[in-house]
């Protein structure tokens, strides 16, 4: 800071010189640059959780209607445009940057890429599991077809 003398017993302050902005500057933005790579790899890693958590939601929601309404009903995943959706759940999707891969049921299946799980009105299912890989993590849930549960764990 530089400061401006009006006579020899008082000094003020006049504020910071141009040097001293640019060197704080300088270090903001290399602080910026090196943290930008941390925070986008927790994006991919909450966008797998959120997407995780929807879709495990889905399928108890699919599950309990089915019970309720004493119905079949299927929760339909397409892995290629990445959709989910049921009866009681609308169509919704998930990001594009997770990938999908579905064990199902063969009766389930609709299309190619699209399949799904079906509760009954007992509560129980055909069961399958769904992995979804984001960025080399991943996650994996499971549907017990006894139950009907939707857990997640890292194995079926």
């Amino acid at each position: 800071m530089t400061k401006l003398a009006i006579d020899d017993r008082h000094c003020i302050t006049a504020g910071f010189t141009l040097l001293e902005m640019l060197v704080v500057l300088g270090i903001i933005a290399l602080v910026v640059t090196m943290a930008m790579p941390l925070l986008s790899s927790s994006s991919d890693t909450l966008r797998l959780e959120t997407a995780s958590s929807e879709i495990t939601a889905a399928l108890r929601a699919t599950r309990a209607a089915a019970i309720v309404q004493n119905t079949v009903m299927t929760l339909k995943l397409d892995v290629d445009h990445r959709t989910f959706g049921s009866a009681v759940v609308p169509k919704r999707s998930f990001a594009p940057t997770i990938d999908a891969k579905l064990t199902y049921a063969a009766a389930t299946r609709s299309a190619s890429s699209e399949g799904g799980f079906q509760f009954f009105p007992d509560g129980s299912s055909t069961g399958g599991d769904l992995v979804l890989v984001s960025n080399g993590k991943q996650v994996r849930l499971c549907v017990d077809w006894l139950t009907g549960m939707v857990r997640t764990a890292g194995s079926c």
